[in-house]
């Protein structure tokens, strides 16, 4: 046997030794197929029940007012910042950060946590809306 017809052979074998194991499409008897994905309206997007906080959809969402400007203000005094929008998580902001994380030894995300503000010397409670602590949760 040729080594071409040897190699191809293996490769034929080989491909049918790791075939997946095949799951039944069809629902078992007697029972029903359950949907990948919510079929009824009221199960897509159901919004959260009374008295849960809502989910933001930007990181900035989950700092509480004021606390960008201190974050600004903070990297400004530090000379990190220059010019930027005044109490908005902008791409200077964001730039900003990543260097000042950067000197600090710090995961350059751009996004204020809490290690990067309490070396900028924010309070952390305050700027995340949490100054109670965190009780009643």
């Amino acid at each position: 046997m040729s080594r071409r017809a040897a190699l191809a052979l293996a490769l034929v074998v080989m491909a049918g030794a790791c075939r997946h194991p095949q799951h039944p499409t069809s629902p078992a008897p007697g029972g029903s197929p359950k949907p990948e994905a919510p079929d009824r309206k009221e199960e897509q997007g159901v919004p959260p029940k009374a008295g849960r906080p809502r989910i933001p959809a930007a990181p900035e969402a989950l700092l509480a007012p004021g606390a960008v400007k201190a974050i600004q203000g903070a990297l400004a005094d530090r000379g990190f910042l220059g010019e930027h929008r005044a109490g908005e998580l902008d791409e200077p902001t964001s730039r900003a950060l990543r260097k000042f994380q950067q000197s600090q030894d710090l995961a350059a995300t751009g996004f204020p946590d809490r290690e990067t503000l309490q070396r900028l010397g924010v309070d952390p409670e305050r700027a995340y809306g949490r100054e109670g602590g965190g009780e009643g949760d």
